[in-house]
């Protein structure tokens, strides 16, 4: 479960063995909190992917929902993005950068009403 979490967000990037089994690395036997923690990580990024484009409102709020939550780079709250990051042993600002470019390559840009010359003549 969560190897396949971190290979889906992290694909193309290369990970050193000292990273995951060095000091300070997450151990494989996670405990609570961090389940829970990785739960509501993985959750958001789900949110973002499956959400993206909805025309429903209840899924519009949760994709909003979840882009607001990455986006926010406040501490104040023990579940924020960056302490979520932070304790799980993330680079919240590398990991928000990824996620934020990975919105931007699936959100098209807004055109502008281009009016024909036809139809700026039948305006009165």
């Amino acid at each position: 479960m969560y190897d396949d979490f971190l290979a889906r967000i992290l694909e193309p990037d290369i990970f050193l063995p000292s990273q995951f089994y060095g000091s300070g690395a997450l151990s494989r036997k996670l405990e609570g909190e961090k389940r829970l923690m990785i739960a509501i990580l993985k959750d958001a990024v789900e949110c973002l992917d499956k959400y993206r484009g909805s025309r429903n409102s209840a899924s519009q709020i949760q994709y909003e929902n979840a882009l607001e939550w990455v986006t926010d780079e406040s501490q104040d709250w023990l579940f924020s993005f960056n302490n979520i990051c932070d304790l799980l042993g993330f680079d919240a600002e590398y990991l928000r950068e990824v996620l934020l470019k990975r919105e931007n390559r699936y959100t098209k840009p807004v055109r502008e009403k281009v009016l024909s010359l036809a139809a700026m003549n039948a305006q009165p």
